[in-house]
């Protein structure tokens, strides 16, 4: 209470200079002592509480933690692409590879004179099986792909509530 009053009677010296300045002529403004209010203003500093410097840090330290959480959340996002991309790719050279395999085993069973309409039933088997496993792989992409940027979404939105909650903190009135 008593650093409160101290602090509204160094604002009241301070309205008091301003007050009593000489004004320059033809202008609203006025000559002050700049070595006098800088030493009240310099007074009123002295006599905040710790607390507001430490409010002040606290805002300053959540700015930096935020910056970094985008920075790290840009980064994680980019990766993500990334990765997905180089799934498609694998999925797409799994693709190509059994369906060559497909059809050399086909050729090869042609080739030893087995009868065709067991050639036909084993080549379809073959592509069957190996359209199961493309869809699985894809699937697999496409599922770690939603898995990543969930947990991007996931953190973004934590940080979006983190900022909305220091926001209210500095603004509570509003």
């Amino acid at each position: 209470m008593y650093v409160d009053l101290e602090v509204m009677d160094r604002f009241e010296d301070l309205e008091s200079i301003i007050k009593n300045s000489s004004s320059i002529p033809f202008s609203h403004k006025c000559s002050i002592d700049k070595e006098e209010v800088l030493e009240l203003i310099n007074n009123i500093k002295a006599l905040l509480p710790e607390e507001l410097k430490q409010a002040h840090w606290v805002n300053q330290e959540r700015h930096k933690i935020i910056n970094e959480a985008n920075k790290d959340a840009a980064e994680i996002v980019e990766q993500a692409k990334k990765d997905a991309e180089r799934i498609k790719e694998e999925y797409e050279n799994n693709i190509e590879e059994l369906k060559k395999n497909s059809q050399e085993i086909l050729d090869a069973y042609l080739e030893a004179s087995e009868p065709v309409v067991k050639a036909e039933e084993k080549s379809n088997e073959i592509i069957s099986r190996a359209e199961i496993v493309a869809k699985e792989i894809r699937l697999g992409s496409i599922e770690y792909a939603e898995d990543v940027l969930s947990t991007v979404e996931h953190n973004l939105k934590s940080i979006l509530q983190e900022v909305e909650r220091n926001r209210i903190e500095l603004n509570p009135g509003k």
